[in-house]
């Protein structure tokens, strides 16, 4: 199964990567790259772009939203709100019906 983890490299990605990678073909994602071993396939990617999400979602069979922003107001929304309403957009347009979102709480 290929699964797309956005935020991948933030605070829940090294924990999370890690017990995935051994069982499911990974595409990380962030806006920085991982500090953590990982030999998979990493984009960088805005979850609030929605272009760049649905690209990144595409040939998926599922997503993983770890991507949090809690620090400005304006770009936690945009980050949080935004960007599972992207997450989702993309699963909607790539067919993709296994979800997994987290919250910034």
């Amino acid at each position: 199964m290929k699964v797309l983890i956005l935020g991948g490299a933030g605070m829940l990605g090294p924990y999370v990567v890690p017990l995935l990678a051994p069982h499911y073909q990974l595409r990380v994602t962030d806006i920085i790259a991982p500090t953590f071993d990982f030999d998979g396939e990493f984009w960088e990617v805005d979850a609030s772009q929605p272009e760049q999400v649905l690209a990144a979602a595409e040939g998926m069979d599922a997503i993983i939203n770890l991507s949090v922003l809690r620090h400005h107001r304006q770009l936690a929304f945009d980050v949080n709100t935004l960007g599972c309403y992207n997450m989702m957009q993309a699963a909607v347009t790539h067919g993709i019906r296994r979800i997994i979102n987290t919250g910034p709480h």
